[in-house]
């Protein structure tokens, strides 16, 4: 009777690794799993940021004298959204213009 009680104690546990491993694979591919990354990315992101800024400003950095557009909060996540729509434009270029001829681009003389 205890062979078969730790039999079935196996069984559970190997049963219960299952279900966990696919649920943890489920969570992984969920929007809810996306959805707390990108906080977690934001927050790292913006506590980094504003340390570094302190850090600049700690070491009596003047920004007139040196301005550093990176420190620019606002300005920064503004390009980072430019330059998205910039390669998405780049890419539907080259999706419609596909395949032309050499003529196009020619080598450099």
């Amino acid at each position: 009777m205890v062979a078969e009680l730790e039999k079935a104690n196996a069984w559970a546990w190997q049963e219960a690794e299952r279900l966990k491993s696919e649920a943890r694979e489920e969570f992984l591919k969920s929007s809810e799993f996306d959805s707390l990354l990108a906080e977690k990315a934001w927050s790292y992101f913006k506590d980094g940021f504003w340390g570094c800024l302190l850090q600049f400003r700690a070491n009596v950095y003047f920004e007139e004298e040196h301005p550093a557009s990176f420190l620019d909060l606002q300005q920064a996540l503004a390009d980072m959204g430019d330059e998205k729509e910039a390669e998405e434009e780049e890419e539907e270029e080259d999706e419609e213009g596909g395949g032309g001829d050499a003529d196009d681009n020619p080598p450099p003389s």
